[in-house]
């Protein structure tokens, strides 16, 4: 009686780890080594493939992903970040507006790099090792930007004057308030990337997916003929 009693069981666990099967449902709960991109992360980089645009700006989102962090251990968690929202600088760029099209977002950012590399000379004067300042040195996004444009002739660096006046406009006269502006320079300019790299990925990953199927792009034009 055991034995058929054992032998029922056995085929009962065997029925559910079928159907477990069949249904796609994982068979054990594992945990992947600290680091290792498993799961959803590792299926999206798979899957997006990134171009050396995107690359670009993933770096340079990456330089400042310690900036919470620094921070609020410099302030000794006396602020948190989010109170970088009351030190926002008007006329610093953020998103890309949702009206624009392609061509007029390109030049929102190629712009607006052009603006925070100007900004990031106040921010060297207060943290010279910030990493982001390496990045603002070279101008391969804003080469990225320019291949992606129909007339990258109309943008143009920010002259020497504008850039004097600019700093004059966030200068400020007191420790505190210097520090804070570097530091609301550095948030704004986080989001500004990320909203950047998002554009980009936008760009390129509807072609990207068909070319990955095997499946040229189609106009619409081409479909109405």
């Amino acid at each position: 009686m055991p034995s058929k009693l054992n032998a029922y069981l056995l085929s009962a666990v065997m029925l559910v780890a079928l159907m477990r099967r069949a249904l796609g449902a994982p068979t054990a709960l594992t945990e992947s080594p600290a680091g290792d991109p498993s799961g959803d992360e590792a299926q999206e980089e798979v899957e997006l493939n990134p171009s050396d645009a995107v690359k670009a700006w993933i770096y340079a989102v990456s330089t400042l992903s310690r900036h919470e962090q620094e921070f609020e251990a410099e302030f000794h968690h006396f602020h948190k970040y989010n109170i970088l929202d009351q030190y926002t600088i008007a006329w610093l760029p953020k998103d890309c507006p949702s009206s624009y099209n392609k061509e007029a977002c390109l030049q929102w950012l190629a712009k607006g790099l052009f603006t925070y590399t100007a900004a990031l000379k106040y921010v060297a004067k207060e943290y010279p090792n910030q990493r982001i300042l390496t990045v603002a040195e070279r101008d391969n996004l804003i080469q990225h930007i320019k291949d992606k444009m129909r007339h990258p002739e109309h943008v143009t660096a920010l002259t020497r004057g504008q850039e004097e006046q600019l700093l004059r406009n966030i200068d400020t006269p007191t420790i505190y308030n210097r520090k804070m502006t570097a530091h609301s320079i550095l948030y704004m300019f986080r989001h500004f990337l990320i909203g950047g790299q998002r554009q980009f990925r936008k760009w390129e990953q509807p072609r990207r997916s068909l070319t990955n199927k095997g499946i040229t792009p189609v106009t619409y034009q081409m479909l109405k003929s």
